[in-house]
């Protein structure tokens, strides 16, 4: 499969996605949208997350001949919202 085809199918899914890019970056990433341009996705997990400290709504883009292979993460649950944590505390 070609990476142009994992992409549509991350994005179809909402799978996470494993991309190696060519400046060495690593990332975890759910597709938002892709075309034979660039793909925007919003970053899970990151090899540089110095490059995410802030947080952009409209997803970070990527074209796609910096792309060097992905890897669908298929045993990962599709997206959806993410689980509530906490509750009330006592001290």
């Amino acid at each position: 499969m070609s990476v142009f085809d994992e992409l549509e199918s991350a994005s179809r899914s909402g799978k996470p996605i494993r991309v190696h890019i060519r400046d060495g970056e690593v990332l975890v990433a759910r597709v938002l949208s892709c075309d034979e341009q660039e793909m925007v996705y919003a970053p899970l997990s990151s090899s540089r997350p110095e490059r995410y400290a802030v947080c952009d709504s409209t997803g970070f883009r990527v074209p796609l001949g910096s792309i060097e292979r992905v890897q669908l993460l298929r045993d990962a649950p599709p997206a959806g919202p993410a689980p509530r944590r906490g509750g009330s505390r006592s001290c």
